[in-house]
């Protein structure tokens, strides 16, 4: 890690200190390389910590103005923190390199990485891609916007990486070196940070720029750049593709099927896709087939997307609160819809700017009643003509359960972020859980 060693002359300071950024100062510590650390809250998370184990930090909790960034050598930026912020940019208009904790890893990593971002999915195909590699007996660090940050997995022996990558962490990314790489999808979302839809795909197309293997959806051009070595993933016409042979369907990578889609575990169109995207992603490794079929039969999915919590009494009820955009509500509804108008669906909460529009047709084609709460809850009503608005989650839980009828399903996928009413989305999901569980009793 000779990188390292140039950075002991360097005057670091470490902007932003929440998980990431006490994640960043911990392995900086490690290594011998004492920073300054900077927060813009009086009293952030891990101030506590620092205080009792790392007193020799000097630290900076207030206002950035006074943090004096303009006259350090290197910022290591949590992603939390917007690049146009007023003392940010100011020190990048003053020569100051400004980047992330990814693009640190990058610089002293020399294993193989495959990456995955894209507004939705990303956390079902990187997991699903690890458990692949560990059916094919390789040691694997999966981390990065999901689980362990990709510091913490520096130090430890791993053969391959798989990175979740948000547009946040890809902002300040530069050398990320990628066996593959895949956008999986691009929908409108972090509306709030970004000044258009542009800058958000272009945050996106970042993870592309020393790939190996480009890999993209099809069905999304927003998801492709001009590459010598790409391979494209659809359900239908695309590289990797679903395939049909004697009244069964297939997995299939450059037309060579891989084994059948009932073997996948997960339910729903959009986890077909994520299985295939998981092909295309590994074919550089040329792992055997065994190491697929066994995954794809082991991997039940991750909690809050698109989870069946229970049926009662011939109602499903499917908590997909991980769902905090209009692409990935609409990913939920199609993948789950059968019969035209079965899905009750609770939508709601923070939507972050989004144009909310491109659910209005989903929703009166899928969609029976829509109950809508939160803080944008309003926004959703004029969507559906059978639309209420409701004060909480319980609400809406004991409503749909009064309307529902066999066969029909009950989904929360709210489309919003949860912070306006809940702590993350996976405290939404568990209340939702909760409140279904309450139906049963």
């Amino acid at each position: 890690m000779g990188y390292l060693d140039t950075l002991k002359n360097k005057h670091i300071t470490v902007l932003g200190l929440g998980v990431t950024g006490l994640g960043i100062v911990r392995f900086l510590v490690r290594h011998g390389i004492t920073p300054k650390v900077v927060d813009s809250r009086p009293v952030p998370p891990g101030a506590d910590w620092m205080n009792h184990n790392l007193p020799e930090c000097e630290a900076v909790f207030g206002p950035l103005a006074e943090a004096a960034l303009s006259a350090t050598d290197l910022v290591v930026i949590s992603p939390g923190v917007p690049l146009y912020e007023t003392c940010v940019a100011q020190a990048i208009a003053a020569g100051v390199e400004v980047i992330g904790d990814v693009e640190l890893f990058a610089r002293l990593n020399d294993k193989p990485v495959i990456a995955v971002t894209g507004s939705n999915g990303k956390s079902t195909v990187v997991s699903l891609a690890a458990e692949v590699c560990q059916q094919a007996g390789l040691k694997v660090g999966l981390g990065g916007n999901i689980g362990t940050s990709v510091l913490d997995l520096l130090e430890r022996d791993f053969d391959v990486f798989v990175l979740e990558l948000s547009s946040f962490q890809l902002e300040t990314t530069h050398s990320l070196h990628c066996l593959s790489a895949m956008i999986l999808n691009i929908t409108e979302d972090h509306m709030d940070r970004y000044p258009d839809f542009a800058a958000y795909c272009e945050a996106k197309l970042r993870i592309y720029q020393q790939v190996d293997c480009l890999v993209y959806n099809a069905d999304d051009p927003r998801t492709f750049l001009p590459h010598d070595n790409a391979l494209s993933v659809a359900l239908e016409g695309a590289t990797c593709s679903l395939t049909q042979d004697h009244g069964q369907t297939y997995f299939s990578l450059h037309g060579k099927m891989l084994c059948p889609v009932d073997t996948l575990a997960m339910p729903g169109k959009h986890n077909q896709f994520n299985a295939l995207a998981v092909m295309a992603l590994l074919s550089p490794l040329a792992l055997p087939d065994s190491a697929f079929i066994a995954a794809f039969g082991a991997f039940k999915g991750l909690p809050h997307r698109c989870q069946l919590v229970a049926d009662v009494q011939g109602v499903r009820y499917f908590n997909d609160s991980k769902a905090t955009n209009v692409g990935a509500t609409v990913a939920a509804l199609e993948s789950l819809a059968g019969e035209q108008g079965q899905i009750l669906l609770i939508v709601g909460g923070d939507a972050k700017g989004a144009d909310l529009s491109p659910l209005k047709a989903p929703l009166q084609r899928y969609c029976k009643t829509v109950f809508c709460f939160g803080k944008d809850g309003a926004d959703f009503m004029p969507l559906h003509p059978h639309s209420q608005m409701v004060n909480n989650l319980s609400e809406a839980v004991a409503l749909a359960a009064q309307q529902a009828k066999p066969g029909d399903l009950v989904l929360l996928a709210p489309a919003c972020a949860s912070i306006d009413m809940y702590a993350n989305y996976m405290a939404r999901g568990e209340e939702f859980c909760r409140l279904v569980e309450g139906q049963i009793c």
